[in-house]
């Protein structure tokens, strides 16, 4: 959810700042259609089957593992635009955490009640609408990976993990990259160029 507020944080910023958004739709994109449709169906299954139905199966664990993994795919494929392998770099930090601890990410109690104080929730389950699972730090595996990042934004509050950060600024460089006006990408090219 924090990405999604970050991507229209950033649009809108790149609105004021008198982007040109249209060049976002002219970048040639890898990959193919199908694919791009068969991670989109990855994602419609997981919110389906995982996010609004209880329970911590093995299916459900494939389906978020998979979806992810396919959405890696899909990124490195477009590896040539601008903020994709960081982008790419914080997909694969959250899948390797959620890996490590049974196919979900952990949040410890305290971080939960920071985000819900109003919901009740029990030590080794996972949340409703949710894909984390609830874990005590100690038995945490990568525990710096998982969703230790207190947000508290003016209308909700958020944990986040290192891996988000980094998709939040591989978004943030792919927008501002790739919307720049043809000045500012010659200047920075120029600049490159000088640097021995």
């Amino acid at each position: 959810m924090i990405l999604a507020y970050a991507i229209i944080l950033l649009v809108l910023i790149a609105l004021l700042l008198r982007r040109d958004l249209s060049a976002i739709g002219r970048m040639s994109y890898r990959g193919g259609g199908k694919f791009l449709v068969f991670v989109i169906g990855l994602f419609v299954l997981q919110a389906k089957l995982v996010l609004y139905v209880p329970g911590q199966t093995f299916l459900q664990m494939v389906l978020v593992i998979s979806s992810q993994l396919a959405l890696i795919g899909l990124v490195l494929f477009n590896h040539h635009v601008p903020g994709a392998k960081i982008f790419a770099l914080g997909v694969a930090l959250n899948v390797i955490v959620m890996v490590a601890n049974r196919g979900w990410m952990p949040v410890t109690q305290e971080t939960y009640r920071f985000v819900h104080p109003d919901r009740v929730v029990s030590l080794y389950t996972r949340p409703v609408a949710s894909k984390n699972i609830i874990l005590p730090r100690p038995e945490t595996r990568l525990w710096l990976l998982s969703d230790i990042i207190r947000v508290a934004l003016p209308w909700r509050r958020n944990a986040v993990s290192i891996g988000d950060l980094l998709l939040i600024l591989g978004v943030a460089f792919f927008i501002f990259r790739v919307t720049a006006k043809n000045t500012d990408r010659m200047s920075s090219h120029q600049t490159i160029k000088k640097v021995p």
